[in-house]
């Protein structure tokens, strides 16, 4: 199997990983596996050489499966990164119900003199 073939074949798993539906269950198993598969690519591409004319047609499609592949993982960050900042609201929330005279100064109502 040439180089370019068995990378067209690792993009393809790449990209139907990529479209499974995710959620927060299965969300750190779905990271790892995207993880190893840019790993074997990012290994892969150092092997890449000029695509022959046979090759040319496989490379188009790379190039499209790669344009997508990215599209939906930007898409997938934007949502982690949503779910994190939601995540760190509701830590304070909480953090604000359970004590909330804890951002209160301890200088409030109290009269200071500074005159000598």
């Amino acid at each position: 199997m040439g180089v370019w073939t068995e990378f067209a074949s690792i993009t393809e798993e790449l990209d139907d990983v990529v479209h499974q539906p995710v959620n927060e269950k299965n969300r750190t198993a779905f990271i790892e596996e995207v993880e190893t598969l840019l790993d074997k690519r990012a290994a892969m591409l150092e092997q890449l050489s000029e695509p022959s004319q046979e090759e040319k047609p496989l490379v188009k499609e790379v190039q499209k499966r790669d344009l997508k592949i990215n599209q939906k993982l930007e898409f997938l960050f934007e949502g982690l990164k949503r779910d994190m900042r939601n995540a760190k609201k509701q830590k304070s929330s909480k953090q604000r119900y359970v004590n909330p005279y804890q951002s209160v100064s301890g200088y409030d109502g109290m009269y200071l003199d500074h005159k000598k």
